[in-house]
């Protein structure tokens, strides 16, 4: 995507909101000294912007933008607008380690947002310190995190949020059939699974539900002097936890997911794991396949293709589809 197509901000606009989330008017202002485009990049532009404070303080603010970007990846994503909203509705009243959210702005006519967090110097995803303990400390966090979220149907959690239903994971499957068709032969085992998909993925409908990041993979959650610290919210739903643990183990050893399960178990469910804990946490990985496949119209041009298929077939198997 060119940069010339996405529609930031000017400066003087920045200055003036980011001014206002760190309620510096009146104090001699805030001067925006230096905008860089962040390598790390979400669906969404992002900037880490360097600026000056009163009392020539300077600090470094990471700013994501919605910038006349219209996806939602079939409703799975809700863009800055929505990510704002969880981090002041939801993350800083439980307040669980996250990157602290300054503030933003939304534009009532447009819709166009943005908003401003806290710049982690140095962070990295849990995935590349997996041997320092980083991703066990992650499936620790989400499992304390689906522990203070969890809600039921005498209290659903913020009325705004999304809500993976029945129909929200037939979608994937649908749009993933449809996508076989892209290539060059069928695949009948696919198929099996996909007329099985409504009675496989029913688990992940039952109560209690929490609140889930969505796609809680190790790159969409730093580490950050000892401290773990998950970021992109634009998919955050309610929905079954297990999605989350799921996605942090895909594509992870034995071991180590064993060990990251133990983590999240301890710290959800202190006074013991349910009984359906693994059918769930199946039907998650299993929903996860359904998801990227479904995302992808073409799969001939989709890189992670042969992963997606492989895991999918395993599940197949091991769910007794075939």
């Amino acid at each position: 995507m060119a940069t010339s197509c996405w529609q930031l901000p000017d400066t003087p606009r920045l200055e003036a909101g980011l001014a206002a989330a760190f309620n510096t008017n009146g104090q001699g202002g805030l001067k925006v000294l230096k905008r860089t485009l962040s390598p790390y990049s979400t669906t969404f532009p992002c900037e880490v912007v360097s600026c000056r404070l009163p009392g020539n303080k300077k600090t470094d603010v990471f700013c994501k933008y919605s910038a006349g970007i219209d996806y939602t990846g079939f409703g799975h994503r809700g863009g800055p607008a929505y990510e704002l909203a969880v981090y002041r509705e939801v993350l800083q009243p439980i307040g669980v380690s996250a990157p602290v959210c300054y503030g933003g702005q939304i534009d009532p006519k447009s819709g166009q947002a943005w908003l401003a967090l806290e710049y982690l110097p140095g962070a990295l995803g849990v995935g590349k310190l997996h041997r320092c303990g980083a991703l066990v400390a992650a499936a620790h966090w989400i499992g304390r995190f689906h522990r203070l979220t969890q809600t039921r149907r005498t209290l659903p959690g913020p009325a705004w949020i999304k809500a993976y239903t029945r129909q929200y994971y037939m979608g994937w499957v649908g749009r993933t059939l449809k996508s076989s068709s892209s290539l060059p032969r069928r695949l009948p085992w696919l198929e099996s699974v996909c007329q099985r998909a409504s009675d496989l993925l029913a688990p992940l409908l039952e109560q209690p539900l929490n609140i889930v990041h969505g796609e809680y993979y190790p790159h969409n959650v730093l580490y950050h002097r000892g401290r773990v610290y998950p970021v992109d919210w634009e998919s955050a739903a309610r929905a079954a936890g297990e999605i989350d643990i799921a996605a942090l183990t895909e594509d992870w050893s034995a071991k180590t997911t064993r060990s990251c399960i133990a983590a999240y178990q301890r710290e959800r469910w202190p006074e013991g794991v349910p009984a359906g804990f693994a059918r769930r946490f199946l039907a998650a990985r299993l929903y996860l396949c359904f998801r990227w496949l479904g995302d992808n119209e073409d799969w001939s041009c989709y890189s992670g293709l042969s992963g997606c298929l492989r895991r999918l077939r395993r599940l197949g198997r091991e769910l007794g589809v075939f």
